[in-house]
């Protein structure tokens, strides 16, 4: 997940190339997203560890695996609205043909 996270973050980069305005602003909130994903990510995985270690990580482990989750699928959701906007995906937006009525 964290590894995809900056995957994510490397496409929004390259995204700047076509759509400079929008992509700053998404690319931005996406850094912080992915900040909150390193965090929450670091406190599941102290969370893994014998609860005599860190007992208070492991209490709070599925707040921060939520978190985690949260985050990635917010970073993933404005990568694909950047891209959409941004019409460099190379695919046109599909439309269903129209029906054309005859006389």
């Amino acid at each position: 997940m964290r590894q995809n996270a900056e995957i994510m973050l490397a496409l929004a980069a390259y995204a700047q190339q076509w759509n400079f305005e929008e992509a700053v602003i998404v690319t931005e909130r996406m850094r912080m997203d992915a900040a909150s994903l390193r965090r929450a990510v670091r406190h599941v995985e102290l969370g893994m560890l014998p609860a005599q270690l860190l007992p208070r990580f492991t209490i709070m482990l599925p707040l921060h695996a939520q978190e985690a989750s949260s985050a990635y699928y917010l970073m993933r959701q404005r990568l694909l609205a950047l891209y959409e906007t941004s019409h460099i995906c190379g695919i046109p937006h599909w439309r269903p043909p129209s029906k054309k009525l005859s006389d």
